[in-house]
């Protein structure tokens, strides 16, 4: 992994090289296992693209983030020949339906929460970046906690609307995800809907159908620990990978808990006391590398 800088015009090639890859692979890949096996090494090159990528921890983490977006739609495209979320799009531009989503109340109304918040957190971590006490790390543990989620809900805001120019009916790709009432459903039904699909579908599913659905739910979670931490890897060090993965494996673990303690059939407070204390207790091992990417 390259720590240094880098020209401006050598991180331009990186991106272009590594989009020019996205674009191949998905071209490449089809049922034939000559395409799948070229795709495959398309996919591999993109991953070894960013290793000995130039630039700060925010431009490595892009070009990660690529490269783990060009393995999904690889595997997506190799079974498909359209991704899900883009099977009922017509790919044309459709203003009216923009305007509409955008001139939604609700659509408005998170968006500018979400701009405060981010804006909020990014000032409070600015303001404590030598923290001395224990408060102080614990209230940039919260903005911390704060910028990612709403980062993340402001970007997906953003990507819905994307889909919907292009006339997609996908639905929306985060859902409240603080209304869970339990860590499973936290990950699989409302945080981030289009990798979760993709997750169970490729992992959770084939494991579930022998009969296996503990072994399914932790593969899956340790799969999404492996891409988020190949980013935090390449974007910090090794410990950042480390703690990513162990964030997710331990998501995995407490869904397998949860299930054999029925949380279901726990009243809705109780259940999202539950859920909260989870993500909460173990969000350091994903905030604090989140945060480091930043520079923070």
């Amino acid at each position: 992994m390259t720590t240094d800088e880098g020209g401006p015009w050598k991180m331009t090639i990186f991106y272009g090289v590594q989009f020019a890859l996205l674009a191949a692979a998905a071209f490449v890949v089809g049922r034939n296992p000559i395409r799948r096996v070229a795709a495959a090494l398309l996919v591999v090159g993109a991953f070894v693209l960013t290793w000995f990528a130039p630039g700060d921890q925010i431009s490595r983490a892009v070009l990660a983030g690529l490269a783990v977006g060009t393995l999904i739609l690889t595997v997506e495209l190799a079974v498909n020949s359209k991704p899900k979320f883009l099977s009922q799009a017509r790919l044309r531009f459709y203003p009216k339906q923009v305007v509409g989503a955008v001139s939604s109340p609700r659509i408005i109304g998170c968006i500018l929460v979400e701009l405060l918040a981010v804006g909020t957190a990014v000032f409070t971590l600015l303001k404590t970046q030598h923290p001395g006490s224990t408060p102080v790390a614990m209230l940039r543990l919260a903005a911390g906690v704060a910028l990612i989620y709403a980062g993340v809900a402001l970007v997906f805001e953003l990507i819905h609307i994307s889909l919907v120019a292009v006339g997609s009916s996908v639905p929306m790709i985060h859902r409240t995800p603080l209304a869970a009432r339990s860590v499973g459903e936290f990950w699989g039904q409302r945080w981030n809907l289009l990798v979760s699909a993709w997750l169970r579908r490729f992992f959770f599913l084939p494991l579930a159908h022998r009969r296996r659905p503990g072994l399914g739910i932790l593969l899956a979670f340790l799969v999404s620990g492996a891409i988020h931490g190949w980013i935090t890897l390449v974007a910090v060090d090794l410990s950042a990978g480390i703690m990513t993965v162990a964030f997710f494996v331990l998501q995995g673990f407490f869904v397998l808990v949860e299930n054999r303690l029925h949380i279901h059939t726990w009243p809705p407070a109780a259940a999202r006391i539950w859920t909260l204390t989870v993500l909460l207790v173990t969000s350091p091992l994903f905030v604090d590398p989140g945060l480091r990417v930043f520079g923070f």
